[in-house]
C-alpha cells in the first residue's frame, strides 16, 4: 500500500508534509508509512479517501482496478452547496454617490448638573440572613447578631 500512496502523492504532486496536512495526520505518520516502518491504519486509509474522493478505495487498499473512480461518490448536498440561480435578466444596481458640502456642525455646550448626594436616595439597609450552599447539597444559614440592632 505504501507504493500506492507514494504513487498518489507523485501524480498529485504533493510533498509528504503537505499530504499529511491534507489528510489530517502528523507528518511522522506519513513518513513512517513511506519508509516501510509502519503500515497505514484503517484511520489513515479513511482519511486519505476522505481527502481524495476521486481515489478508488479498491485500488488504494488492494491494488485492484484503476487508481481513480469512474464517477465521484454521491453525497448529500449541504446548504453551502446550493447556489442561487441568476437569470440573464438580472440587473446590477449600484447606488449613486453624491458629494455634498455640508456646513460644519455646531458644537453645543451642555451644562453639567450638580451631583446628588446618595444618602438622600438610598435607605439604610441591613442584612437579615446569609445562606451558604455547599457542593454536597447542604447549606448553613447565618443570622446577624440581634444585639447589634
Amino acid at each position: 500500500m505504501k507504493d500506492r500512496i507514494s504513487k498518489l502523492m507523485e501524480l498529485e504532486q504533493i510533498a509528504p508534509t503537505r499530504f499529511a496536512l491534507m489528510i489530517g495526520t502528523q507528518p511522522s505518520v506519513v513518513s513512517h508509512i513511506l519508509n516501510g516502518r509502519n503500515k497505514p491504519s484503517l484511520e489513515v486509509v479513511q482519511k486519505i479517501l476522505n481527502a481524495f474522493p476521486t481515489i478508488n478505495p479498491d485500488w488504494l487498499i488492494s491494488g485492484v482496478g484503476s487508481m481513480y473512480r469512474e464517477e465521484l461518490p454521491s453525497r448529500q448536498a449541504s446548504l453551502f452547496d446550493i447556489k442561487p440561480e441568476i437569470s440573464s435578466s438580472t440587473v446590477s444596481y449600484e447606488p449613486k454617490r453624491e458629494e455634498k458640502n455640508y456646513p460644519p456642525k455646531e458644537i453645543k455646550q451642555v451644562e453639567v448638573a450638580q451631583p446628588i448626594e446618595i444618602k438622600e436616595i438610598v435607605k439604610e439597609k441591613t442584612v437579615k440572613k446569609i445562606t451558604v450552599y455547599y457542593s454536597d447539597m447542604t447549606f448553613e444559614e447565618f443570622l446577624p447578631n440581634s444585639s447589634k440592632e
